[in-house]
């Protein structure tokens, strides 16, 4: 119980320093923020247009869309600002960057996830949730489970950032195809679950599970289904659970890059 006492205030304590050092240079920061939301919002116009032509893709209409939109932008917001170090594994990896975390007597894993951050997060963070509380007022969406379905989300996308970066292990180089396996996993949460069939909508739910991080969180806005969303979060806990044990073992694979150094 200690241990675990002590190990949640060494991540409250990465958290803070992360958020300190994101948001360090202001100016920068917000420059950067205006540039995210101005890119997103661009994206917003083409889903008018899209149910202008189509009011209803298998059940899923404008407000749906714009909800599942808002929290894929928003989850991959807070991973960014506070995980960033996450998706830079591949590379730490290959720079024997590793080396220093292994001196600590704190998790590997959390000293590497919240070794850095990218303050473009804090406008995707903004700007996500602007977005779901205006499908919550426009349409009248209850604003009690966002909070629960940022974490969820959050969670989702940072597990799976964990599994695929942890291929660094066997594979080197591997930043470059990381960030666009990270693309394109928030790109599919961003998308209408009915465009998910067959063995892609089998994927959605297993090894890229994006349906865990808005599909079914739309639903249970939409239906209320409970039991949906407690399966829902046994997913979660089993993925968040597998990503780990997956990055430990890899962790067993790693090849000192003989570069000594403390962190404290």
């Amino acid at each position: 119980m200690a241990e675990v006492l002590s190990n949640l205030r060494f991540f409250l304590a990465l958290i803070r320093m992360t958020f300190k050092s994101a948001t360090g240079q202001r100016g920068a920061m917000l420059i950067r923020a205006i540039f995210s939301v101005t890119t997103h919002l661009i994206y917003i116009p083409i889903w008018f247009i899209v149910f202008t032509v189509a009011p209803d893709l298998g059940g899923w209409k404008l407000e749906h869309a714009l909800y599942a939109y808002g929290l894929s932008i928003a989850c991959w917001g807070l991973v960014s600002l506070f995980a960033f170090g996450l998706r830079m594994i591949p590379e730490q990896i290959d720079h024997g960057e590793l080396d220093s975390y292994l001196t600590l007597p704190k998790p590997v894993l959390l000293s590497a996830a919240f070794s850095s951050s990218k303050n473009t997060g804090l406008g995707e963070l903004l700007f996500g949730i602007c977005l779901l509380a205006f499908c919550c007022v426009r349409y009248d969406f209850s604003w009690v489970p966002m909070p629960f379905f940022l974490i969820m989300g959050s969670v989702v996308f940072a597990s799976g950032i964990l599994f695929f970066a942890t291929l660094g292990f066997w594979l080197k180089q591997f930043l470059g195809s990381a960030e666009e396996i990270y693309f394109n996993f928030n790109l599919m949460a961003s998308r209408p679950a009915p465009i998910f069939t067959g063995a892609l909508k089998v994927i959605a739910l297993t090894l890229v599970p994006v349906s865990l991080m808005s599909h079914v969180p739309i639903e249970f806005v939409v239906y209320h289904h409970w039991q949906t969303l407690g399966f829902a979060i046994l997913g979660v806990a089993s993925y968040a659970l597998l990503s780990v044990s997956f990055f430990y073992l890899g962790l067993r694979f790693y090849e000192s890059g003989n570069r000594f150094g403390i962190r404290g």
